[in-house]
């Protein structure tokens, strides 16, 4: 089992050149013990502690409805521009035929990545809102943040078939610079590049093209800090997910349920609900002891240690009228 902390020379390569911050982002949250923080309503925080599960929703039912439309529109924007002609340049002049091949395989896949990707979402949580939570969320998931250790996000491993990635929140002239910088990785790292064969190097398009697509939003959500949960079923199934049909707002769905518990042998690491939960805040309400007596019950029902200090009342006052 590696840890976040060590990457294969490999796969640092890879991101240096085709997914520039990554693994600065990735490192950051083991280095600065960076905690994740899941905004939702109390009846689905209950569910998940209960059941023990969390829940991976299409792409196309998400909260924005254009979760990955945005980043596959953005791809054609910017990669008809003048710094997309740089980029192919560049791919061409290792292995001509490169960006042709490259294409038909974004063509083969597009729908696919739009249609059969599954997702849970998280934000970093910040030290400062341990205390009151971050208001921007309330007002958009819900009344409920089960902050999270980085344990089983931080863990590298293929055993368990889902993947976790910060968000990119880009726009136009984002994803240009950011395509620059991409560019000019490779052609500092042609060689190396040239070395590792056309195939590999198609495929290495393929995974930035995949990252733009799925985890690229709009800037103005940037203040959510989110990074994506995603399981692509199409690809490489898990042994640790449950596909169910549910009505969800009315809308018959498949979600898939990963189990939350502690088996580094199947690729969970510390996702038991007693090791994975820092805290439970719970935002601005007009109940708030009964909420906070019911969530501590729950954790104690859980075998969760010093349950009543794990539940805090968020300090943010309520607005009514």
């Amino acid at each position: 089992m590696r840890e976040a902390v060590d990457f294969d020379n490999e796969t640092m390569m890879f991101n240096q050149i085709f997914r520039p911050g990554l693994a600065e982002a990735s490192l950051s949250v083991v280095a600065e013990q960076k905690n994740f923080v899941y905004y939702t309503s109390a009846d689905t925080a209950l569910k998940v502690l209960r059941n023990q599960e969390l829940w991976f929703r299409n792409a196309t039912v998400m909260n924005d409805f254009s979760e990955i439309s945005y980043g596959l529109q953005l791809i054609r924007s910017v990669f008809s521009g003048l710094e997309g002609n740089r980029f192919r340049e560049a791919v061409e002049d290792i292995f001509p035929g490169t960006i042709e091949k490259s294409d038909k395989l974004l063509s083969g896949w597009e729908q696919d990545w739009q249609l059969e990707t599954y997702i849970a979402c998280v934000s970093l949580h910040n030290p400062e809102e341990d205390r009151r939570g971050r208001l921007s969320m309330w007002r958009a998931y819900g009344d409920t943040a089960l902050v999270v250790k980085n344990t089983p996000m931080a863990a590298v491993t293929d055993l368990l078939a889902v993947y976790s990635i910060p968000v990119l929140y880009l726009s136009v002239e984002g994803l240009t610079g950011h395509l620059a910088k991409i560019t000019d990785a490779i052609l500092i790292n042609r060689k190396y590049l040239q070395s590792l064969g056309q195939e590999t190097l198609v495929a290495y398009i393929h995974n930035m093209l995949f990252r733009f697509a799925i985890a690229t939003k709009h800037p103005g959500f940037e203040e959510e800090q989110e990074w994506r949960l995603f399981y692509r079923p199409t690809e490489r199934t898990s042994p640790e997910m449950t596909e169910e049909t549910v009505v969800l707002g009315g809308v018959p769905q498949k979600v898939y349920k990963l189990r939350l518990a502690n088996e580094p042998d199947n690729g969970l690491h510390g996702a038991d609900i007693p090791s994975l939960l820092d805290r439970i805040i719970i935002g601005p309400t007009q109940y708030p002891y009964v909420s906070y007596s019911a969530f501590v019950g729950v954790l104690e029902e859980l075998g969760v240690p010093d349950a009543h200090e794990k539940v805090v009342l968020s300090d943010i006052p309520l607005r009514v009228g």
